[in-house]
Parts: structure tokens; C-alpha cells; sequence
């Protein structure tokens, strides 16, 4: 079957490595990894980057194999969170930069069209964030844009 915001029609998708061992001979634990992790989001990066982060100077693929949790579980349960979940944020932040492209170009049909797809990814997104209870129930796309200043 094929994706709704995508192309691909994909079967096939990447296994994660069975390994169940620690880091601690690099001198890792999970304690300093979860402080490390605090740290970075203290910064201002996004659960994401703070992956990309740690792989790249750590050399550490796989967080849950050695504190049991993903980054995101890890904020959350020491109480650093984003008022809007990451991948809504993003595709916001989508939203303003082809609404920009659309002010300087009017006639782009083709981005015209995949601005309406966004928007709507958007909305059923925060369908759904409203219903696990991770976004407020009074949480409106066009106010936070606006409290925002996009």
C-alpha cells in the first residue's frame, strides 16, 4: 500500500542490530548518557539533533540499547519537553517556508498543491496529538502560528 506524504510504496525497511551490551569500555554509562542528553536539550536542540549528536561524537547508533529509552522518553521523564511535538514542528516550519516561496512566486502550482497536502498532514497530526493528550485540546494550527510569529 502507499503512503499518504510520500512516494514510496515500501515493503522492506532497516533492521536494528540485536546487540545487548553496554558501552562501558569507552567509559559510557547510563547515567552520564542521560545527564549528557539533558544537556544538549538544555541547549536547544531538538530530540533528533541530540541524536545525531551523540552517534557522531559518541559513535553511540542505538540509546535504547544502553539507557532502556529513546531520547524523547528520556526528556519526558525529566521534564524537558517541546510545547509541539517534533515532527509537527517541522513540517510547520515546511508550511511558512513554502508559504514565503508562494508570496515571491504566485504561479507555483506545483508547491500550491503540496502546501494544501502539508497543511492537511498538519491538521490529522494534530488530530491525533490532541487525542494521546501530547497537545492541548484547545491547541489551533492558525493561533500558533500567529503566538509563534511565522
Amino acid at each position: 500500500m502507499g503512503r499518504m506524504y510520500s512516494k514510496g510504496k515500501g515493503l522492506s525497511d532497516s533492521v536494528v542490530p540485536y546487540r545487548l551490551h553496554t558501552l562501558e569500555w569507552k567509559g559510557i554509562t547510563q547515567e552520564n548518557l542521560i545527564e549528557l542528553i539533558c544537556d544538549l536539550a538544555k541547549k536547544g536542540l531538538t530530540p533528533s539533533q541530540i541524536g545525531l549528536v551523540i552517534r557522531d561524537t559518541f559513535s553511540i547508533v542505538d540509546l535504547k540499547n544502553i539507557t532502556g529509552f529513546n531520547v524523547s522518553r528520556i526528556l519526558s521523564m525529566k521534564g524537558i519537553t517541546m510545547d509541539v511535538p517534533e515532527d509537527l514542528y517541522h513540517l510547520i516550519k515546511k508550511v511558512k517556508r513554502i508559504k514565503s516561496h508562494l508570496e515571491k512566486y504566485p504561479k507555483d502550482f506545483g508547491n500550491r498543491f503540496k502546501l494544501s497536502q502539508i497543511e492537511n498532514h498538519v491538521y490529522r497530526l494534530s488530530v491525533y496529538y490532541k487525542r494521546t493528550k501530547r497537545l492541548p485540546l484547545n491547541w489551533e494550527y492558525k493561533k500558533y502560528i500567529i503566538k509563534k510569529n511565522y
